[in-house]
């Protein structure tokens, strides 16, 4: 494939980096575009940047859609400076069967001969440099081209490309400022940069923070059927004996069933025979959503909010099943539970989704429909919304959530509503 990449500190990604992208894909028929937040450009060294987080979430929003997009995170998980070379080469290294064209503006290509090993960098990719429409001097750009490969090798094409007066200064000026940002950013970012208040003396970030099992996907009640069919035993305690472990790890509902029916209960047998029944429905198509899951994550995801998961399934089920039911892309953060020490109701999961969001608890929602999840939210300080799946909310519940409501649907109007008033 021949794979564009359009990098940058994205602080905030705008409308001409979107454009870049386009216009290279078509003038030079390329398969993809890879957008590279940077982790910390070395260029922009004495100005602050926006965590990172942030410039990957608003990437993934200004993306949404584009069936040519990709996200690239590779140089926010690299630890320390940004150098173009290092990704590049990493990219390759990665990824052989890809063609790589790394394309910058026109005024980048005057300063690339600067750049840390430029003679690396068009060693392993083709360069695009981009004139700033009719006004650009493009025979000036093709003697720069010129020197350029004749002292370095490689190969650099010339893209004609619209003049756009547009810049990330203007737009955080403007952010701060809360004048409109119609025109210089996608939609979606806006919406992210407002509802973050993201450039302001004052933010007042917003997070949903979601349970997986029997909130967002109808498996609780699968698993519960399921169990008892593989089971066989017909013991009519045992439906709710799985509805009291809703919401517990592997390992703690394992030493729930030992405790209950001693150390002969074929526990393992029935979770391998589980786990290949929930296999066939995933890849049948046929696993079962919650009503409006998709529609919910969609609204929050474009109207700016942050969205997390904290699921106590492993991580190897989670993301094939969220995957299979097109949900896994809305979500900025993913903790499941294989990656804390403590399964709920310890707050240990969603303290560490707040805290990888880099959000305060206390401006998180949090979403469960099980017992443990609720006294999880709770102790972690978030706000829990309780949407019951299996059991319905005792006194207990009922004072612990913020309030209990019926579907995802309400859940998503409450938490919209609810940013409303606190803006008033």
């Amino acid at each position: 494939m021949k794979i564009g990449l359009v990098g940058g500190s994205f602080d905030p990604i705008h409308r001409g980096h979107i454009l870049l992208g386009e216009y290279a894909l078509k003038q030079f028929d390329l398969d993809e575009i890879w957008f590279l937040p940077a982790g910390q450009p070395y260029m922009k060294a004495g100005r602050d940047v926006s965590a990172s987080e942030e410039r990957k979430a608003m990437t993934k929003r200004a993306i949404y859609g584009l069936p040519w997009a990709r996200l690239c995170t590779l140089e926010l998980e690299r630890p320390g400076n940004s150098y173009t070379y290092e990704t590049l080469e990493q990219l390759c290294k990665e990824q052989p069967g890809h063609e790589f064209y790394f394309i910058l503006g026109g005024d980048q290509l005057d300063q690339l001969e600067h750049w840390r090993y430029p003679e690396r960098i068009l060693a392993v990719a083709r360069i695009i440099a981009a004139g700033r429409g009719s006004g650009a001097d493009y025979k000036a750009m093709e003697e720069k081209a010129a020197a350029l490969t004749d002292r370095f090798g490689g190969r650099i094409h010339l893209m004609n490309f619209p003049a756009l007066d547009i810049s990330s200064t203007e737009i955080r000026q403007r952010a701060a400022a809360r004048d409109s940002l119609e025109g210089l950013v996608p939609p979606a970012v806006e919406a992210y940069i407002n509802r973050q208040g993201l450039y302001r003396v004052t933010p007042l970030p917003q997070v949903a923070i979601f349970d997986m099992d029997g909130t967002l996907l109808d498996t609780e009640n699968l698993c519960i059927r399921e169990w008892a069919t593989i089971d066989g035993s017909g013991d009519p305690a045992l439906p709710d004996l799985i509805a009291q472990v809703c919401g517990f790890t592997r390992a703690d509902t394992k030493k729930f069933f030992l405790a209950h029916y001693g150390p002969d209960y074929p526990f393992e047998d029935i979770q391998e025979k589980l786990e290949k029944r929930f296999e066939e429905l995933r890849l049948s198509g046929e696993f079962p959503v919650k009503p409006g899951a998709a529609q919910v994550l969609e609204k929050l995801f474009l109207q700016g909010f942050l969205l997390g998961l904290a699921s106590s399934t492993h991580r190897r089920l989670v993301l094939p099943e969220l995957a299979s039911v097109g949900l896994l892309d809305y979500f900025d953060v993913i903790v499941c539970g294989d990656d804390v020490k403590q399964g709920k109701p310890d707050p240990e999961i969603f303290q560490k989704a707040a805290a990888l969001l880099g959000r305060e608890p206390g401006h998180c929602f949090g979403i469960e429909d099980a017992y443990h999840g609720v006294r999880a939210l709770k102790a972690a300080g978030l706000r829990p919304i309780m949407i019951p799946d299996v059991k319905a909310p005792d006194e207990e519940m009922k004072s612990l959530a913020e309030i209990i409501l019926p579907d995802l649907r309400s859940a998503c109007e409450y938490m919209l509503q609810g940013i409303k008033h606190e803006s008033l």
